[in-house]
């Protein structure tokens, strides 16, 4: 009986986070309609903050990008923060800095790390706002104009913009990653409808009220959760605006894809050591939003676990357990195959949803087992820049 309430109790979280929750949210959103925002004649200035380690390959881009902004150029600043960076990054920024008044460059002389830096840098600003984004991640023209208009709404804190995962290679997961980071969007939105309330900001690109962004904790990982956390937890609320388009290439390299998670996943058990699975502060539709897609989610691979072990304590006594188990056993060979194909040069598209399915569980598992071990440092490696 025990294993069998162990199972059962199990698939239905599974089912809560993955199936319903989900469902919910989506049509309470559709039922309701959009809140108005009201345009405002008086813009307030934003300070761009952009940590960086060694982003030769993207910060011409980046940079010309956000001086592209459709924005008063009188009402915007951009700091530009190097990680103690050792390639080209530091020659390119202070070039950009000499020829542009709205453009600071600040350079760390010791690996910090991002919480690290973004503490230092937002230190530097003088925006009512701060646009918190990352090298590799190019904003579209009118992307800033779009989510300011949200903070004539006293009452928000926070906004990020919609990321478009340009990377669409079948060599790797690229296209499986990007298929997942819309589905997550659209949640996002959807519970920004239903229940005025987004807890995980998208961290490559967010705008934030300068007088509510916290000291981030310098070995934390997932900056933008806790901020997201900080924000929503003193009764303000956090939305995404889907018209704030970002473009962010996503590199298909399964081993690279999964050194990111496991550094996304690290993060987030890292807050969630920090806030607890209910985060004080936080309103009835908060705690639903956070507890229901994050905090069951990143316990998914433990809850398979005790699914496949309950299973198998069971299949001696039934036949629906036996199949069950056969059915897990398949279902983890399949991304085995992909691999093998992989290999030999033969891709099969429907196999790498179960790579990338079984590769995000895994990724789950390490960055849990990391968070428990504790974390030295909050220095990162950025992925590989396409």
């Amino acid at each position: 009986m025990i294993a069998e309430m162990l199972f059962y109790g199990s698939l239905a979280l599974l089912l809560i986070t993955f199936v319903l929750y989900p469902l919910l949210t989506m049509t309470v959103a559709a039922l309701r309609r959009d809140d108005a925002i009201t345009d405002s004649p008086d813009l307030p200035v934003v300070s761009v903050i952009m940590p960086m380690y060694n982003e030769e390959k993207v910060i011409r881009a980046k940079t010309e990008a956000l001086l592209a902004l459709d924005y008063p150029s009188d009402r915007l600043e951009i700091i530009l923060g190097s990680d103690c960076s050792d390639d080209a990054t530091d020659e390119i920024a202070a070039r950009f800095a000499e020829h542009s008044r709205n453009i600071k460059f600040i350079r760390s002389e010791s690996r910090r790390g991002k919480a690290a830096m973004l503490n230092m840098l937002v230190r530097h600003a003088s925006g009512e706002l701060l646009a918190i984004t990352d090298a590799n991640v190019m904003p579209t023209k009118g992307c800033l104009m779009q989510i300011v208009r949200h903070f004539n709404e006293p009452t928000t804190g926070l906004c990020d913009a919609w990321p478009v995962n340009t990377g669409d290679s079948d060599s790797g997961i690229s296209r499986q990653e990007k298929e997942y980071s819309n589905f997550e969007m659209r949640l996002k939105y959807a519970e920004t409808k239903a229940w005025h309330s987004m807890t995980g900001p998208y961290g490559g690109f967010y705008v934030v009220r300068k007088e509510l962004f916290p000291v981030i904790p310098e070995k934390m990982l997932a900056d933008d959760l806790f901020v997201g956390l900080s924000i929503v937890t003193q009764g303000f609320m956090a939305v995404n605006e889907p018209a704030a388009r970002v473009h962010e290439d996503i590199p298909s390299d399964i081993k690279g894809q999964y050194r990111r998670r496991v550094r996304i996943a690290t993060g987030a058990f890292q807050n969630l050591l920090q806030w607890g699975p209910m985060p004080r502060g936080l309103s009835f539709a908060g705690s639903l939003c956070y507890f229901t897609h994050k905090v069951i989610r990143w316990f998914s691979p433990i809850l398979f676990i005790i699914i496949f072990m309950t299973s198998v304590i069971l299949s001696g006594e039934s036949l629906y357990y036996f199949a069950v188990v056969f059915g897990q056993g398949f279902f983890i060979i399949l991304p085995t195959l992909d691999i093998l194909l992989l290999k030999a040069g033969i891709t099969f598209k429907p196999l790498r949803y179960f790579t990338q399915f079984l590769m995000m569980n895994a990724a789950l598992l390490a960055g849990l087992m990391k968070a428990m071990k504790g974390v030295n440092d909050g220095i990162w490696e950025p992925t590989q820049r396409v």
